[in-house]
Protein backbone atom coordinates (compact mmCIF):
# COMPACT_ATOMS: atom_id res chain seq x y z
CA UNK A 1 0.00 0.00 0.00
CA UNK A 2 1.03 3.54 -0.40
CA UNK A 3 1.28 6.54 2.49
CA UNK A 4 0.42 9.20 0.70
CA UNK A 5 1.53 12.67 3.42
CA UNK A 6 0.11 15.72 2.23
CA UNK A 7 2.40 18.79 2.85
CA UNK A 8 0.54 21.45 5.01
CA UNK A 9 0.10 25.41 2.96
CA UNK A 10 3.24 27.46 3.13
CA UNK A 11 2.56 30.34 6.15
CA UNK A 12 1.58 33.07 5.08
CA UNK A 13 3.42 35.11 7.16
CA UNK A 14 5.28 38.35 6.22
CA UNK A 15 9.12 37.39 5.79
CA UNK A 16 9.78 41.27 4.03
CA UNK A 17 12.04 42.16 6.31
CA UNK A 18 15.56 41.21 4.29
CA UNK A 19 14.78 40.02 1.26
CA UNK A 20 11.81 37.31 0.91
CA UNK A 21 13.81 35.32 -1.54
CA UNK A 22 16.32 34.62 1.14
CA UNK A 23 13.91 34.39 3.78
CA UNK A 24 13.03 30.91 2.41
CA UNK A 25 16.26 29.44 3.25
CA UNK A 26 16.49 28.76 6.93
CA UNK A 27 20.90 28.71 6.25
CA UNK A 28 22.82 30.76 4.29
CA UNK A 29 23.88 28.66 0.84
CA UNK A 30 27.48 28.52 -0.20
CA UNK A 31 26.76 30.07 -3.73
CA UNK A 32 25.25 33.41 -2.23
CA UNK A 33 28.57 33.87 -0.53
CA UNK A 34 30.64 32.71 -3.64
CA UNK A 35 28.63 35.88 -4.85
CA UNK A 36 29.57 37.91 -2.14
CA UNK A 37 33.41 36.80 -2.30
CA UNK A 38 33.62 37.13 -6.13
CA UNK A 39 32.28 40.87 -5.52
CA UNK A 40 34.40 41.87 -3.33
CA UNK A 41 37.76 40.06 -3.96
CA UNK A 42 39.26 39.37 -0.64
CA UNK A 43 38.33 38.13 2.92
CA UNK A 44 36.38 39.45 5.67
CA UNK A 45 38.15 39.97 9.07
CA UNK A 46 35.35 39.28 11.97
CA UNK A 47 35.65 40.29 15.42
CA UNK A 48 32.95 38.14 17.07
CA UNK A 49 31.81 38.82 20.97
CA UNK A 50 30.09 36.36 22.10
CA UNK A 51 30.95 32.97 24.48
CA UNK A 52 32.67 30.54 22.41
CA UNK A 53 29.39 28.27 22.92
CA UNK A 54 27.06 30.92 21.28
CA UNK A 55 24.64 28.82 19.37
CA UNK A 56 24.70 31.45 16.08
CA UNK A 57 28.39 31.34 16.13
CA UNK A 58 28.34 27.56 15.73
CA UNK A 59 25.87 28.59 12.95
CA UNK A 60 27.83 30.94 11.24
CA UNK A 61 30.97 27.82 11.40
CA UNK A 62 28.09 25.17 10.15
CA UNK A 63 27.25 27.25 6.74
CA UNK A 64 31.33 27.05 5.92
CA UNK A 65 31.38 31.02 6.33
CA UNK A 66 34.61 31.09 7.98
CA UNK A 67 35.61 29.88 4.34
CA UNK A 68 35.38 33.13 3.93
CA UNK A 69 35.77 34.73 7.24
CA UNK A 70 38.70 35.46 9.34
CA UNK A 71 37.64 35.82 13.01
CA UNK A 72 38.18 36.61 16.47
CA UNK A 73 36.37 35.50 19.89
CA UNK A 74 35.95 38.87 21.42
CA UNK A 75 34.19 37.87 24.71
CA UNK A 76 34.89 41.29 26.80
CA UNK A 77 35.20 44.81 26.80
CA UNK A 78 39.17 45.30 27.43
CA UNK A 79 39.80 43.10 24.05
CA UNK A 80 37.77 45.84 22.31
CA UNK A 81 39.94 48.44 23.99
CA UNK A 82 42.68 46.58 23.32
CA UNK A 83 42.07 46.78 19.63
CA UNK A 84 44.53 49.16 17.79
CA UNK A 85 42.66 52.70 17.98
CA UNK A 86 42.07 53.12 13.88
CA UNK A 87 40.75 49.72 13.05
CA UNK A 88 39.84 48.33 9.44
CA UNK A 89 36.51 47.58 10.19
CA UNK A 90 33.96 48.84 7.21
CA UNK A 91 30.59 47.12 9.22
CA UNK A 92 29.46 45.52 12.61
CA UNK A 93 27.59 42.66 13.46
CA UNK A 94 25.45 42.88 16.68
CA UNK A 95 23.69 39.85 17.61
CA UNK A 96 21.42 39.69 20.85
CA UNK A 97 20.71 36.40 22.42
CA UNK A 98 20.06 35.19 25.82
CA UNK A 99 22.81 34.65 27.88
CA UNK A 100 26.40 36.54 29.73
CA UNK A 101 26.16 40.03 29.23
CA UNK A 102 23.49 42.75 30.13
CA UNK A 103 22.14 44.57 27.61
CA UNK A 104 23.55 48.35 29.36
CA UNK A 105 26.95 47.04 27.69
CA UNK A 106 25.87 46.82 24.12
CA UNK A 107 26.09 50.59 23.73
CA UNK A 108 29.31 50.90 25.62
CA UNK A 109 31.16 48.09 23.17
CA UNK A 110 29.51 49.88 20.07
CA UNK A 111 31.03 53.19 21.09
CA UNK A 112 33.86 51.84 21.57
CA UNK A 113 34.15 50.38 18.15
CA UNK A 114 32.26 52.91 16.30
CA UNK A 115 35.26 55.25 17.81
CA UNK A 116 38.14 53.02 16.45
CA UNK A 117 36.65 52.37 12.75
CA UNK A 118 36.77 55.89 11.07
CA UNK A 119 35.96 53.40 7.63
CA UNK A 120 32.87 52.02 9.27
CA UNK A 121 29.78 52.97 7.03
CA UNK A 122 27.73 49.97 8.32
CA UNK A 123 25.97 48.66 11.54
CA UNK A 124 23.75 45.41 11.55
CA UNK A 125 21.48 44.22 14.20
CA UNK A 126 20.45 41.00 14.55
CA UNK A 127 17.16 42.00 16.94
CA UNK A 128 14.06 43.48 15.82
CA UNK A 129 14.14 46.12 18.44
CA UNK A 130 17.34 48.23 18.72
CA UNK A 131 17.10 51.09 21.22
CA UNK A 132 19.36 49.36 23.84
CA UNK A 133 22.06 49.63 21.42
CA UNK A 134 22.00 53.37 20.73
CA UNK A 135 25.25 55.35 21.36
CA UNK A 136 26.17 58.80 21.13
CA UNK A 137 28.93 58.12 17.99
CA UNK A 138 26.13 55.68 15.90
CA UNK A 139 23.44 58.66 16.48
CA UNK A 140 25.66 61.54 15.67
CA UNK A 141 26.95 59.72 12.81
CA UNK A 142 26.86 61.16 9.17
CA UNK A 143 27.95 58.33 7.55
CA UNK A 144 26.78 54.74 8.99
CA UNK A 145 23.57 52.92 7.88
CA UNK A 146 21.79 51.18 10.63
CA UNK A 147 20.10 48.11 9.57
CA UNK A 148 18.22 45.44 11.93
CA UNK A 149 16.93 41.82 11.21
CA UNK A 150 13.32 43.48 10.90
CA UNK A 151 10.47 39.96 10.65
CA UNK A 152 13.01 37.55 11.89
CA UNK A 153 11.67 37.14 14.86
CA UNK A 154 7.57 37.73 14.21
CA UNK A 155 7.02 33.76 13.96
CA UNK A 156 7.52 32.73 17.59
CA UNK A 157 5.98 36.11 19.01
CA UNK A 158 2.92 35.75 17.15
CA UNK A 159 2.86 32.24 18.63
CA UNK A 160 3.66 33.59 22.00
CA UNK A 161 0.33 36.20 21.51
CA UNK A 162 -2.03 32.94 20.41
CA UNK A 163 -0.32 31.14 23.24
CA UNK A 164 -1.30 33.96 25.41
CA UNK A 165 -5.21 34.10 24.29
CA UNK A 166 -5.51 30.73 24.57
CA UNK A 167 -3.81 30.94 27.96
CA UNK A 168 -6.43 33.14 29.73
CA UNK A 169 -9.45 31.82 27.46
CA UNK A 170 -8.98 28.05 28.73
CA UNK A 171 -8.34 29.31 31.89
CA UNK A 172 -5.56 27.54 32.34
CA UNK A 173 -3.73 30.32 35.41
CA UNK A 174 -6.80 28.25 37.33
CA UNK A 175 -6.37 24.54 35.82
CA UNK A 176 -2.13 24.88 37.06
CA UNK A 177 -2.83 26.39 40.49
CA UNK A 178 -5.16 23.40 40.97
CA UNK A 179 -2.98 21.07 39.78
CA UNK A 180 -0.03 22.58 42.41
CA UNK A 181 -2.98 22.19 45.34
CA UNK A 182 -3.87 18.86 44.00
CA UNK A 183 -7.55 19.59 43.84
CA UNK A 184 -9.66 18.27 40.84
CA UNK A 185 -12.50 21.00 40.14
CA UNK A 186 -14.29 21.59 36.84
CA UNK A 187 -14.60 24.94 36.02
CA UNK A 188 -16.00 26.85 33.37
CA UNK A 189 -14.13 28.12 30.21
CA UNK A 190 -14.64 29.76 27.08
CA UNK A 191 -13.77 29.63 23.56
CA UNK A 192 -11.82 31.95 21.17
CA UNK A 193 -12.98 31.25 18.33
CA UNK A 194 -14.99 34.03 16.75
CA UNK A 195 -15.14 35.29 20.10
CA UNK A 196 -12.31 37.35 20.60
CA UNK A 197 -11.33 41.00 19.97
CA UNK A 198 -7.82 42.25 19.91
CA UNK A 199 -6.15 45.69 19.62
CA UNK A 200 -3.05 45.61 18.59
CA UNK A 201 -0.89 48.83 19.40
CA UNK A 202 1.93 49.16 17.46
CA UNK A 203 0.96 47.83 13.51
CA UNK A 204 4.42 47.01 12.30
CA UNK A 205 5.67 43.90 11.00
CA UNK A 206 4.99 41.86 14.22
CA UNK A 207 1.79 43.45 14.84
CA UNK A 208 1.09 42.32 11.02
CA UNK A 209 1.83 38.89 11.16
CA UNK A 210 0.50 38.37 14.84
CA UNK A 211 -3.29 39.66 13.19
CA UNK A 212 -2.49 37.20 10.32
CA UNK A 213 -1.94 34.30 12.74
CA UNK A 214 -5.17 35.25 14.96
CA UNK A 215 -7.27 35.33 11.94
CA UNK A 216 -6.34 32.22 10.41
CA UNK A 217 -6.37 30.47 14.12
CA UNK A 218 -9.17 32.13 15.80
CA UNK A 219 -11.30 34.25 13.49
CA UNK A 220 -10.59 37.19 15.67
CA UNK A 221 -11.88 40.69 15.14
CA UNK A 222 -8.49 43.07 14.68
CA UNK A 223 -8.43 46.68 16.07
CA UNK A 224 -4.88 48.12 14.66
CA UNK A 225 -3.60 51.06 15.88
CA UNK A 226 -0.50 52.11 13.79
CA UNK A 227 1.46 55.29 13.90
CA UNK A 228 0.55 56.73 10.22
CA UNK A 229 -2.71 55.60 7.81
CA UNK A 230 -0.21 53.96 5.62
CA UNK A 231 -1.46 50.27 4.84
CA UNK A 232 -0.51 47.44 2.65
CA UNK A 233 -2.85 45.99 -0.08
CA UNK A 234 -3.50 42.85 2.54
CA UNK A 235 -4.40 44.88 5.90
CA UNK A 236 -7.73 44.95 3.88
CA UNK A 237 -8.45 41.54 5.01
CA UNK A 238 -7.09 41.59 8.13
CA UNK A 239 -7.93 44.80 9.95
CA UNK A 240 -11.51 45.32 11.16
CA UNK A 241 -10.91 49.05 12.52
CA UNK A 242 -7.50 50.99 11.73
CA UNK A 243 -6.60 53.90 14.20
CA UNK A 244 -4.41 56.21 14.82
CA UNK A 245 -2.98 57.51 18.23
CA UNK A 246 -6.10 59.52 19.50
CA UNK A 247 -8.22 56.11 18.94
CA UNK A 248 -6.52 54.37 21.38
CA UNK A 249 -9.11 54.73 24.30
CA UNK A 250 -12.12 53.86 22.13
CA UNK A 251 -9.97 50.33 20.93
CA UNK A 252 -9.00 49.58 24.56
CA UNK A 253 -12.41 50.00 25.38
CA UNK A 254 -13.44 47.32 22.41
CA UNK A 255 -11.18 44.59 23.03
CA UNK A 256 -10.75 41.54 25.27
CA UNK A 257 -6.99 41.82 24.18
CA UNK A 258 -4.45 44.62 24.06
CA UNK A 259 -0.84 43.40 22.86
CA UNK A 260 1.47 46.16 23.67
CA UNK A 261 4.02 45.98 20.29
CA UNK A 262 5.28 49.55 20.69
CA UNK A 263 9.03 50.11 20.35
CA UNK A 264 11.09 52.16 22.99
CA UNK A 265 11.39 55.72 21.98
CA UNK A 266 11.31 58.95 24.35
CA UNK A 267 7.29 59.44 22.58
CA UNK A 268 6.38 56.24 23.70
CA UNK A 269 8.36 55.63 27.34
CA UNK A 270 5.51 54.96 29.70
CA UNK A 271 2.53 54.91 27.72
CA UNK A 272 0.79 52.68 29.65
CA UNK A 273 -0.28 54.53 32.91
CA UNK A 274 -2.84 53.34 35.44
CA UNK A 275 -5.42 55.71 33.40
CA UNK A 276 -5.03 54.06 30.58
CA UNK A 277 -5.47 50.46 32.07
CA UNK A 278 -8.54 51.95 33.44
CA UNK A 279 -9.78 52.66 30.09
CA UNK A 280 -9.44 48.80 29.36
CA UNK A 281 -12.14 46.06 30.05
CA UNK A 282 -12.53 45.07 33.58
CA UNK A 283 -11.99 41.72 32.10
CA UNK A 284 -9.39 42.39 29.44
CA UNK A 285 -6.29 40.84 29.34
CA UNK A 286 -2.74 43.13 28.77
CA UNK A 287 0.00 41.30 26.17
CA UNK A 288 3.40 42.94 26.24
CA UNK A 289 5.80 42.15 23.53
CA UNK A 290 7.14 45.13 22.78
CA UNK A 291 9.17 46.85 25.35
CA UNK A 292 8.89 47.07 29.38
CA UNK A 293 9.98 50.49 29.61
CA UNK A 294 6.90 51.45 27.49
CA UNK A 295 4.35 50.59 30.46
CA UNK A 296 4.43 52.00 34.09
CA UNK A 297 5.30 48.78 36.01
CA UNK A 298 3.99 49.60 39.16
CA UNK A 299 0.96 50.61 37.52
CA UNK A 300 0.53 47.50 35.73
CA UNK A 301 0.86 45.56 39.19
CA UNK A 302 -1.86 48.35 40.87
CA UNK A 303 -3.99 47.32 38.12
CA UNK A 304 -3.87 43.50 38.26
CA UNK A 305 -4.19 43.69 42.14
CA UNK A 306 -6.94 45.90 41.89
CA UNK A 307 -8.81 44.68 39.38
CA UNK A 308 -8.91 46.97 36.93
CA UNK A 309 -7.81 44.28 34.23
CA UNK A 310 -7.75 40.32 34.48
CA UNK A 311 -4.73 39.39 33.89
CA UNK A 312 -1.58 40.23 32.19
CA UNK A 313 1.15 38.20 29.63
CA UNK A 314 4.44 39.83 29.73
CA UNK A 315 7.61 38.96 27.76
CA UNK A 316 9.46 42.02 28.60
CA UNK A 317 9.98 44.48 31.58
CA UNK A 318 10.45 47.76 32.65
CA UNK A 319 13.65 46.46 34.64
CA UNK A 320 15.38 43.05 33.19
CA UNK A 321 15.90 40.76 34.65
CA UNK A 322 13.19 41.36 36.83
CA UNK A 323 13.77 41.53 40.20
CA UNK A 324 13.01 38.55 42.16
CA UNK A 325 10.97 40.90 44.81
CA UNK A 326 8.58 41.78 41.80
CA UNK A 327 4.98 41.05 43.34
CA UNK A 328 4.46 40.15 39.21
CA UNK A 329 5.96 36.78 40.18
CA UNK A 330 2.94 36.00 42.59
CA UNK A 331 0.20 36.49 40.88
CA UNK A 332 -1.66 33.67 39.08
CA UNK A 333 -3.35 35.30 36.69
CA UNK A 334 0.52 36.79 35.24
CA UNK A 335 2.09 34.57 32.61
CA UNK A 336 5.52 35.51 32.65
CA UNK A 337 7.93 34.87 30.49
CA UNK A 338 11.52 36.32 30.57
CA UNK A 339 12.22 37.83 27.57
CA UNK A 340 12.68 34.70 25.35
CA UNK A 341 9.84 34.66 23.34
CA UNK A 342 11.07 35.84 20.20
CA UNK A 343 14.67 33.44 20.64
CA UNK A 344 14.17 30.18 18.62
CA UNK A 345 16.58 28.10 16.44
CA UNK A 346 14.83 29.00 13.42
CA UNK A 347 14.74 32.70 13.79
CA UNK A 348 18.69 32.78 13.95
CA UNK A 349 18.24 30.95 11.03
CA UNK A 350 16.04 34.07 9.25
CA UNK A 351 18.67 36.43 11.19
CA UNK A 352 21.64 35.00 9.25
CA UNK A 353 19.97 34.95 6.17
CA UNK A 354 18.89 38.84 7.00
CA UNK A 355 22.41 39.51 7.30
CA UNK A 356 23.35 37.79 4.45
CA UNK A 357 20.75 39.90 2.26
CA UNK A 358 22.01 42.84 3.45
CA UNK A 359 25.65 41.71 2.86
CA UNK A 360 24.56 41.51 -0.67
CA UNK A 361 22.78 45.02 -0.88
CA UNK A 362 26.17 46.54 1.12
CA UNK A 363 28.71 44.44 -1.93
CA UNK A 364 26.58 45.89 -4.90
CA UNK A 365 25.85 49.19 -3.23
CA UNK A 366 21.87 48.68 -4.09
CA UNK A 367 19.73 50.23 -1.07
CA UNK A 368 19.50 48.28 2.27
CA UNK A 369 16.50 46.58 2.93
CA UNK A 370 15.81 47.12 6.53
CA UNK A 371 16.82 50.92 7.14
CA UNK A 372 16.56 52.05 10.62
CA UNK A 373 15.50 55.95 11.05
CA UNK A 374 17.21 56.77 13.82
CA UNK A 375 15.59 60.39 13.93
CA UNK A 376 11.98 58.95 13.37
CA UNK A 377 12.00 56.10 15.60
CA UNK A 378 15.20 55.50 18.01
CA UNK A 379 16.61 58.45 18.39
CA UNK A 380 16.66 59.53 22.01
CA UNK A 381 18.08 62.98 23.18
CA UNK A 382 17.59 61.74 26.56
CA UNK A 383 20.44 58.89 26.33
CA UNK A 384 23.47 59.15 28.71
CA UNK A 385 26.26 56.36 28.87
CA UNK A 386 29.24 56.64 30.65
CA UNK A 387 32.03 54.69 29.12
CA UNK A 388 34.26 55.77 32.07
CA UNK A 389 32.34 54.75 35.20
CA UNK A 390 29.74 52.20 33.93
CA UNK A 391 28.74 49.71 37.03
CA UNK A 392 26.91 46.98 35.96
CA UNK A 393 25.01 43.56 37.59
CA UNK A 394 25.81 40.17 36.20
CA UNK A 395 23.50 38.68 34.77
CA UNK A 396 22.35 34.95 33.57
CA UNK A 397 19.92 35.85 31.00
CA UNK A 398 21.33 38.09 28.62
CA UNK A 399 24.06 38.00 26.06
CA UNK A 400 25.24 40.21 23.66
CA UNK A 401 27.74 39.08 20.60
CA UNK A 402 28.98 41.96 18.35
CA UNK A 403 30.49 41.08 14.99
CA UNK A 404 32.73 43.68 13.67
CA UNK A 405 33.27 43.08 9.84
CA UNK A 406 36.77 44.50 7.74
CA UNK A 407 37.85 43.93 4.10
CA UNK A 408 41.59 42.70 3.62
CA UNK A 409 42.69 44.39 0.41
Amino acid sequence: FFLMIRRPPRSTLDRSSAASDVYKRQVSTQSTWDFIMEKIGSKFKLAIMTSKGHPMLKKILASKLDTYFDYDIVESLDQVKAMPTATEYNAIFVLTVASAIPFPMVPVILQELIVRSPKLTWVHSMSAGVDYMLCEALIKSKTITFTNARGAYDRSLCEYVLLSILYFTKKMHILQKNKAEHKYQMLLVDNAWDNTKVGIIGYGSIGRNTAKLLKQSINAKIYAIKATPTTKPEDKDLIDFLGQEKDIPYVLSEVDYVINILPYTPRTKHVFTLSVFKQMKPTAIYINIGRGATVVETDLIEALNTKVIAGASLDVFEKEPLPSTSPLFDMDNVLISPHTMGYTMHGWDYCLSAFEAELKNYVEKTPFTNTVNLEKGYQSSSITVSYTHLTLPTSDLVQISVVAVSLKK
